[in-house]
């Protein structure tokens, strides 16, 4: 089966991509994946000032799937523009790469790809939007029309990049928030975000992560994934980036006929950082089993009634 696409003006070798948080700056797995065979990856979240994180424990696993509490830790976008890019610039040679963008004001956003937009070394901006917007009292962008069709404006003058919208999966209609976005020029979407969720230990009574609730990811969260790009897909015609809950082939090829172009792969490379090739592979012998000659057939391709 061929697992090559053209999207937003690039070659994907395959649709298996890894997802912001979960992959550093790429460095941090190379040499345990070979992250050249992948069609990509989305660095962790960029914000303008080096931010430490919220207070540990940062992540908690439960039966089904993991919560965290990270805070958008990252070394800041000075090292980013000077640092980690220069090293994806000079180490991939085919896999693509989106770099995440966050911030709690909109000038953030606007800092952040203003810096980059000139650098070599990756194709797009993932704008991550499930940030609380601090200038209107906590309230995530993504989860009001007004502030996620701002912070796509804003930004889309400043830079020639495909613009791809993270969007948060805790909203009444994933589908509007979808045309929100696209009608404000986003190119792209990634669905979904980690949904929030809040665990105690029994010991001591107190939430398992520091910060108090935090993000639910995992397989918990695969079917509500792929039900938030099915009604997505049923509204825009961009390209769609599935993410949530995918560990096997099985799982990306939920996502796939829900209509997404490509996945991310998340957390389940902490538990196994050979997840993305054994998805690979798993995708190939599906298209022979079910005579699939093109990934492409396969997109959109769920019967739902």
């Amino acid at each position: 089966m061929n697992l090559a696409q053209e999207i937003l003006g690039a070659r994907f070798q395959n649709p298996v991509l890894l997802a912001s948080g979960t992959c550093g700056y790429g460095q941090e797995l190379d040499g345990l994946i070979d992250l050249d065979t992948l069609g990509g990856l989305a660095i962790k979240a960029v914000t303008p000032e080096p931010r430490e994180g919220n207070p540990p424990p940062r992540v908690a696993e439960f039966d089904a799937g993991m919560i965290n509490s990270i805070g958008l830790a990252n070394v800041g976008l000075e090292r980013v523009a000077e640092e980690k890019l220069p090293w994806l610039a000079g180490r991939l040679r085919r896999a693509q790469v989106l770099v995440n963008v966050a911030g709690r004001t909109v000038e953030d956003y606007v800092r952040v790809v203003q810096r980059l937009d000139p650098l070599p070394g990756f194709l797009a901006f993932e704008l991550n939007l499930s940030c609380p917007n601090v200038e209107e009292g906590g309230a995530v962008f993504s989860t009001r029309e007004d502030l996620l069709a701002e912070v796509i404006r804003t930004v889309r003058p400043l830079t020639r990049r495909p613009l791809i919208a993270k969007l948060a999966p805790n909203v009444p209609d994933i589908g509007r928030m979808a045309e929100v976005a696209v009608g404000a020029g986003a190119d792209a979407l990634t669905l979904i975000n980690t949904f929030p969720g809040l665990l105690f230990d029994l010991e001591s009574r107190r939430p398992v992560v520091g910060a108090g609730s935090g993000g639910v990811s995992g397989p918990a969260i695969l079917p509500m994934g792929v039900h938030a790009v099915w009604r997505a897909r049923q509204r825009v015609t961009v390209p769609i980036i599935g993410a949530g809950g995918i560990r096997s082939g099985a799982d990306a090829l939920q996502y796939l006929l829900a209509g997404a172009n490509l996945v991310e792969v998340g957390t389940a490379l902490f538990s196994d950082p050979r997840t993305p090739a054994r998805v690979l592979s798993q995708l190939g012998r599906y298209g022979r089993r079910a005579g699939v000659a093109d990934i492409r057939e396969l997109i959109g391709a769920g019967k739902v009634p």
